[in-house]
């Protein structure tokens, strides 16, 4: 999930880097501004009755279908150092209301499939709420001062499981 989530984010705001730890930044030669994610919280819930949902068949097999609905909280921690146009303040500020805008937007026509670039694995949002907004102290190790703010958002997510039913009952006769 926070890879997709990641990916989108930096196809639509230019020169933003997304990292999933401080290694990994500092492994791409320490580029700013970038972004990490967290995962705050989750909890899983089964839709309808906690049964499978659905069953669809075929000629020769049926396959049972059963939908659960996922919230995850997301923390983006975004850093930035001053450059020779804009301090670095002003630009995590801007970034993080261009996250914000995105996110708060992302389903604001209905629920959005979103892909991992890695897995492939088509990932169904149906909600991406805001939970907060913080600024933090800027790290003050070394030169420069790395300025940062974090988002919240929930996400809702709801996944599909599938299984395969082998041995299909054509017909009952029970005799009495």
């Amino acid at each position: 999930m926070q890879r997709a989530i990641s990916k989108y984010l930096t196809d639509n705001i230019p020169h933003l880097h997304a990292f999933k730890d401080e290694i990994a930044f500092v492994a791409a030669g320490n580029p700013y501004p970038y972004f990490l994610i967290d995962l705050i919280s989750t909890r899983k819930r089964n839709l309808g009755t906690g049964l499978w949902d659905r069953t669809e068949t075929t000629e020769d097999s049926a396959s049972q279908i059963k939908v659960t609905k996922h919230h995850k909280v997301l923390r983006f921690t975004i850093r930035a150092v001053n450059s020779s146009e804009k301090n670095g303040n002003v630009i995590v500020t801007e970034v993080s209301d261009q996250i914000d805008t995105l996110l708060s937007d992302l389903c604001r026509e209905g629920s959005v499939n979103l892909v991992d670039p890695v897995s492939g694995e088509s990932l169904h949002i149906e909600q991406a709420i805001f939970q907060g907004r913080s600024d933090l102290a800027p790290l003050e190790k070394g030169m420069p001062f790395v300025y940062q703010q974090t988002l919240s958002f929930l996400f809702v997510v709801h996944r599909f499981k599938t299984r395969v039913v082998e041995n299909r009952m054509e017909s009952v006769k029970i005799e009495i």
